[in-house]
């Protein structure tokens, strides 16, 4: 009898924004600003951030438009001036050079102590539990990588609340919510273990460019570390992050501030380009080593360098035959992670010869390879032939779904 070839392809399906190297971003607002002739206006909005991730490098601003950065790094363009119409458009440009790379020397422990929080951010006696259930005394950076992996895999993500206020409490009863519910959520639990939080407002790519929310956790020695629950990336986010400005909670970051001696209404338009993206492995490896004889697939995860490294993992097979996993880790320094996948024998059917994709990535750092299995009828001589019998499968990793923008207030994001 002869043997029938089984032959699963996996294609992978990616947003092909989700480069961790360094990018550079341009980013063009327009602030419409409509009143009667004569009316005084005073205006100020936020362009972008410059901070230990990002850089503004040249702008562009409207004639009578000034531009000066706040306590925070938020540069604000400000106009003052007297309305000749009834409507004024302003105009600002700026090219922003983004790296995520961090360099995570040490792991301090937890401080203990329960910061204070905003009545969006307030942690009720549930949260705290569980916040003091994910932590880790002796490592701050498990901590953080425990706090976002639960609200990423724990939060169900739902547009029907692009738009609205909803307090890091209610998010953790509904279990779900948009950007801005993750990372109020995220800050809460952060909080209540005594790390210090900012709330990031700005874009990302995911099926275009969209507003989008993420926290900046405070680590001793190190600084603002960068944490997107929603997107399951912490410390080294994907280039496409261009954070605009940031607060305490979703209510304290403004786009934009107002005010007249007359009726006057504002509106923002805003326009994000890619310059370039890159990819970069950050010097960690990832390396697939099947073994078609026990049908178990081991991926090792080898950091080759001398300092912490965060990264988002991902492993992917036909579902039908193996498993999935996505998940945030941590690397120590120098590092060999081992994860392995057993297949399960039992549906591979006697008389085929299988051949099963594998993917597995850490940031940028993948690779891929395809398991070859051999199942013969007992007794026969099994001679493969090349026709195939193809069932097409379409995966696409959890990380890199759509996540949209977290609202359309004008003057809040």
């Amino acid at each position: 009898m002869k043997a029938k070839e089984a032959l699963l392809l996996l294609v992978l399906v990616s947003v092909g924004f989700s480069a961790f190297g360094p990018s550079s971003l341009m980013i063009e607002r327009d602030w419409v600003i409509h009143a009667n002739n004569g009316t005084n206006i005073d205006f100020q909005g936020a362009l972008a951030m410059n901070d230990t991730h990002q850089q503004v490098i040249p702008m562009t601003l409207s004639p009578g438009l000034t531009a000066q950065p706040n306590a925070s790094g938020s540069i604000l363009v400000h106009y003052n001036g007297t309305m000749k119409g009834d409507m004024l458009l302003l105009n600002a440009t700026a090219t922003v050079d983004v790296d995520y790379g961090t360099s995570l020397a040490a792991d301090p422990p937890l401080s203990g102590t329960n910061l204070s929080s905003t009545a969006l951010t307030e942690s009720d006696a549930g949260m705290v539990a569980l916040a003091e259930q994910l932590s880790q005394q002796n490592s701050s950076l498990t901590t953080i990588k425990n706090l976002v992996n639960w609200v990423h895999s724990a939060v169900q993500y739902n547009t029907s609340y692009w738009g609205k206020t909803v307090s890091a409490e209610d998010t953790f009863r509904t279990r779900e919510g948009v950007c801005v519910e993750y990372t109020q959520l995220l800050i809460a639990l952060s909080r209540s273990l005594g790390f210090d939080t900012r709330y990031i407002s700005g874009y990302v790519y995911s099926d275009g460019w969209q507003p989008h929310a993420w926290a900046d956790i405070y680590v001793p020695g190190y600084g603002w570390l960068p944490a997107d629950a929603t997107f399951g990336q912490v410390g080294m986010l994907d280039g496409t992050h261009l954070a605009i400005a940031e607060g305490m909670n979703q209510a304290s970051v403004y786009d934009a501030a107002l005010r007249s001696n007359g009726n006057a209404s504002l509106a923002v338009q805003d326009h994000v380009t890619e310059v370039y993206l890159s990819n970069d492995s950050r010097n960690v490896s990832v390396s697939i080593n099947p073994d078609n004889s026990t049908y178990v697939v081991t991926v090792d995860i080898i950091n080759n360098r001398p300092e912490y490294v965060f990264g988002s993992y991902q492993f992917l097979s036909d579902p039908a035959y193996g498993q999935q996993e996505s998940d945030v880790l941590l690397l120590q320094p120098k590092e060999v992670l081992q994860r392995q996948y057993l297949l399960n024998q039992s549906d591979f059917q006697a008389g085929y010869t299988y051949t099963v994709p594998l993917y597995a990535a850490f940031n940028d750092a993948q690779d891929e390879k395809n398991l070859t299995i051999s199942n013969p009828v007992p007794g026969s001589q099994v001679q493969p032939q090349s026709c195939a019998l193809p069932a097409f499968l379409v995966l696409l990793p959890i990380v890199l779904l759509p996540f949209y923008g977290i609202h359309n207030a004008v003057g809040l994001f």
